[in-house]
């Protein structure tokens, strides 16, 4: 264990703090980020703080969005047809502006902020947004033609047509996110992750006040015109976070600029950008195809696809993601400046983070899965019937979740050492297992048999990519992380055991008692929410008795602010 510390220490003036022999800022990422990487520093770990809290925003909001299209539409065609036109320009926001875009541009804007400050950072970050709003431009004004082309077909499906239609109304959506995420991108390597971290808030509350406007107050009964009030939400949200981040940071001193001419920073970005797209977009592309061949399966199939996996990505999006975007420039930073050590010494302890909370949230929902799905959507439209087809695809996407989390931060580790041409080709291979799979089984076993394709190629993905880090930066595996993930899993089956247990003898009656004295649904979630934390809390028990090294860290964090 670390030491205590004094009340010096308490108030900065102090040497760097010893963590089990090393110097914590050496052990956890979030303490160091330029410019004071040699001592702790409060402020980086609110960064990760203020971006779980604004990560479990955007989730929670998001969930209401989705509890609405359930309500609204239930597990029908319109449903489907909506989900799939909105995963349009959602595909391409997160391969171009969250993922390669991101991905390669933050190392590269990280080295002109190193070698020349702001003003070098600025100039690079105007020469990819000029470049980027001609290119998405021309793909949206080409997408929307197409797609109005394909809705005037009279010989397609009907559920086609539809999509087609909706598709044309949501793609103005994709330039706007997109460049919203080149400013992001921006305001993470200056180390502003607050406004990066509420950029989806938007998004799903104009969404969710389009939705009610039109499904309460003035369609009716009318899904079709609904789901267009859903696409102009969309529309609406996207100027929201294009905006708010880009006044952040004129804040902070960026000025838009006509930048035409070319730079190294700009060539070397070109060098890396198509091996990142590869990288960084495979698991979105392969989630684009299992839900075109939901699509394809029945009118119910990509719905309930789809919930499963935003079930899932609650936990992943609130910390895997955190950790990962968080991290992110301080791997780049440490990257720029040759400090190997530090790096993966980040870097471990961001999977030991991501073990401590993926694995027991995926037991967690493996265990108490028929009482969420029923609590979240079975209402409206959706049914009984729905829950149940819901149940087995949650399962498998459960047991997928931790290789997410573990991708999302490998992923930005190989990228931080600008190893992104074995990335392309890992890429190549996990596509071509995954559109192989998932035909096959979903001619067999629909919307199960499309998320166990997508559980077999996060595996193999996962895999490939730890072998890469240990060739290619093998510093990032001298921690080593076989003990601390065993023992999540142990911890892990425990606690799972303990929730379906307490659901099943204690969770079932209290839940039909308050139901009987008018509590409905409030009082199900009572009982749930009351499994859950303690759950949760014989979780963190169970790892604090291991001497789990993350629960050593939580402590003296505790300890410090006493």
């Amino acid at each position: 264990m670390g030491k205590r510390f004094s009340r010096d220490e308490r108030h900065g003036n102090h040497e760097p703090v010893k963590f089990k022999g090393a110097p914590l800022n050496s052990v956890c990422p979030f303490f160091s980020f330029p410019p004071m990487a040699s001592s702790f520093r409060p402020h980086h770990y609110r960064s990760m703080f203020f971006t779980a809290w604004g990560t479990l925003g955007s989730r929670v909001l998001g969930l209401v969005r989705d509890q609405l299209i359930t309500f609204f539409f239930g597990g029908g065609m319109v449903a489907s047809a909506l989900l799939f036109a909105l995963q349009i320009p959602n595909l391409f926001r997160r391969l171009l502006g969250e993922g390669a875009l991101t991905a390669a541009v933050v190392p590269v804007m990280t080295d002109e902020h190193k070698r020349a400050g702001r003003p070098a950072a600025f100039r690079f970050l105007n020469q990819v947004l000029l470049r980027a709003a001609l290119f998405m431009a021309a793909l949206t004004l080409v997408a929307v033609l197409a797609a109005w082309g394909v809705s005037q077909l009279g010989f397609i499906e009907e559920r086609y047509r539809l999509s087609a239609y909706l598709i044309t109304l949501c793609m103005p959506y994709m330039p706007l996110v997109c460049l919203a995420a080149m400013f992001t991108a921006a305001l993470n390597v200056l180390g502003r992750f607050g406004v990066t971290s509420l950029s989806a808030v938007w998004l799903n509350i104009s969404m969710i006040g389009s939705l009610c406007a039109g499904g309460f107050f003035f369609v009716g009964g009318d899904l079709v015109q609904i789901a267009v009030w859903a696409c102009i939400g969309a529309i609406l949200g996207g100027v929201a976070q294009l905006l708010i981040p880009a006044w952040a940071l004129w804040r902070e001193g960026w000025r838009p600029r006509w930048a035409p001419e070319h730079s190294p920073a700009l060539q070397q970005l070109q060098v890396v950008f198509l091996p990142a797209l590869a990288g960084a977009g495979i698991q979105q592309i392969n989630f684009f195809v299992s839900r075109f061949l939901a699509l394809n399966v029945d009118d119910r199939s990509l719905t309930v696809y789809y919930l499963a996996n935003r079930i899932v990505e609650l936990p992943i999006g609130l910390f895997a993601i955190t950790v990962a975007t968080v991290i992110f420039p301080a791997l780049a930073m440490h990257a720029a400046r040759g400090e190997r050590v530090e790096m993966g010494a980040n870097f471990a302890h961001g999977m030991r983070l991501i073990f401590a909370i993926n694995i027991p949230a995926a037991a967690g929902l493996i265990a108490l899965d028929a009482p969420i799905v029923h609590l979240l959507f079975e209402h409206g439209k959706f049914t009984a019937a729905d829950t149940q087809a819901t149940l087995p695809v949650l399962w498998i996407f459960a047991v997928a979740m931790p290789f997410y989390g573990a991708i999302a931060l490998m992923g930005r580790a190989l990228n931080a050492i600008k190893e992104t041409q074995v990335q392309a080709k890992l890429a190549g291979w996990v596509f071509l297992l995954n559109i192989v799979l998932s035909p096959l089984l979903a001619w067999f076993y629909q919307a199960p048999g499309l998320a166990v394709a997508n559980l077999v190629a996060a595996v193999f993905q996962c895999a490939r990519l730890y072998s890469l880090l240990k060739k290619n930066g093998v510093e990032f595996v001298q921690e080593p992380l076989l003990k601390p993930l065993v023992q999540c899993l142990g911890v892990s089956l425990l606690m799972g055991v303990f929730a379906w247990g307490a659901w099943r003898f204690c969770g079932t009656p209290a839940a039909v008692w308050l139901a009987e004295h008018g509590t409905g649904k409030f009082g199900e979630g009572l009982v749930l929410g009351g499994i859950i934390v303690f759950a949760a809390l014989l979780c963190f028990a169970l790892l604090a008795l291991l001497r789990y090294p993350e629960y050593a860290f939580l402590r003296e964090k505790i300890l410090r602010r006493k």
